[in-house]
């Protein structure tokens, strides 16, 4: 059985105008911008409780493993 392709992409019957390609892009990429800035607090605030989790945890490993070397040399 032979498929047929009927979702071929056909030209538009007249040109768009340029002014109507401008606007859409405009409004697109004004679109991206907006979300992408929505976005920014919610990063810094992750960066933020890395950084947190970080200094917290380092140290505690760094004396755990003070503690088992001690533990080991005696």
């Amino acid at each position: 059985m032979i498929k047929t392709n009927k979702s071929q992409l056909m030209p538009p019957a007249e040109p768009l105008p340029a002014t109507s390609v401008a606007r859409s892009t405009q409004t697109m990429f004004l679109d991206h911008t907006d979300r992408i800035l929505g976005e920014v607090p919610r990063v810094l605030r992750r960066v933020g409780q890395f950084f947190l989790v970080m200094m917290i945890s380092i140290p505690v490993f760094l004396a755990g493993l003070l503690v088992v070397l001690w533990h080991l040399a005696h």
